[in-house]
C-alpha cells in the first residue's frame, strides 16, 4: 500500500497553539494598557499639583505685593472728610481678617477714573467643607475702608492662613495690629510675617507649610 507524505508548507497552527499565541497576545495587551494607564495617571496627579501648587504661590505673591504698598495718610479730603486709611489686622480662623490700603491697584480698563490708591481686605471662610480664601478690593479710597468693592475667591483648600506683626519696641511678633489704637498708634509696623499651611497638595505629600517676611516700604503716614 502506498502512503503519501504531508507537505510541511500546508501545516496549520493546532487548537492548543492558537489559544497559547491568544493568551501570550492578551498579557502583552493588558501590560501595554496599565502602563499607558499608569503614565497617564502620573501625568494628570503631576498636572494638578503643579496647578495647585501654582495657585498657591500666586497668591502669596499677590498678597506680598498688597503688602508691600501699603500706606496711610492724614489726608482726610476737603471740604469734607471723604478718607480713612487703616491698617487693621485682627487674630482669626481660617484666616487672620487684615484690611488696609495700598497703592496697588491696577487698572482693567484703558482710561478708567481709577488710580493705584485701594482698599484691600483679606479673609476666609469655611464653605462646603473647604477653607476659602477671599480678597475684597475697592478701588476708590473712601469714609468707609471696611465695606465697599468687590470680592473674589482666591484659595481653596488649605488649613490657615496667618499674618503677624513685627512689634519693634517689644521686639515680638504680635497676632494684631490696629493703626486706631493707642497701642501701635498710627503706623504701619515694620514687617509682617504670613504663614500659610496647604493641603491637598499632592497624596504622598497631603500638606505643606510657607512662611515668609515681607517688609513695608512706608511706615509713616503721608501728609498730602
Amino acid at each position: 500500500m502506498k502512503t503519501t507524505k504531508k507537505n510541511p508548507q500546508n501545516k496549520g497552527f493546532s487548537l492548543i497553539e492558537v489559544l497559547v499565541a491568544m493568551a501570550i497576545t492578551s498579557i502583552i495587551v493588558v501590560s501595554v494598557y496599565f502602563s499607558f494607564s499608569n503614565i497617564l495617571n502620573g501625568r494628570a496627579i503631576i498636572k494638578k499639583s503643579s496647578q495647585r501648587i501654582r495657585s498657591v504661590y500666586f497668591t502669596l505673591a499677590l498678597i506680598k505685593s498688597d503688602l508691600r504698598n501699603a500706606y496711610l495718610t492724614t489726608n482726610k479730603g476737603a471740604p469734607e472728610e471723604t478718607h480713612d486709611t487703616i491698617f487693621k489686622g485682627v487674630e482669626d480662623t481660617p484666616v487672620s481678617h487684615l484690611t488696609f490700603a495700598s497703592l496697588n491697584h491696577v487698572r482693567m480698563k484703558t482710561n478708567s477714573k481709577e488710580c493705584d490708591q485701594t482698599e484691600i481686605e483679606y479673609y476666609g471662610e469655611n464653605i462646603d467643607g473647604k477653607n476659602v480664601l477671599f480678597r475684597r478690593e475697592s478701588p476708590w479710597v473712601d469714609d468707609m475702608p471696611e465695606k465697599g468693592g468687590n470680592v473674589f475667591p482666591l484659595l481653596k483648600g488649605f488649613e490657615y492662613i496667618k499674618f503677624e506683626y513685627w512689634d519693634k519696641n517689644n521686639k515680638e511678633w504680635k497676632g494684631e495690629w490696629n493703626t486706631k489704637s493707642v497701642n501701635t498708634g498710627y503706623s504701619l509696623p515694620p514687617k509682617i510675617k504670613i504663614t500659610m499651611m496647604i493641603n491637598e497638595a499632592t497624596d504622598d505629600k497631603p500638606e505643606f507649610k510657607i512662611e515668609t517676611v515681607v517688609y513695608l516700604k512706608m511706615l509713616r503716614p503721608f501728609t498730602f
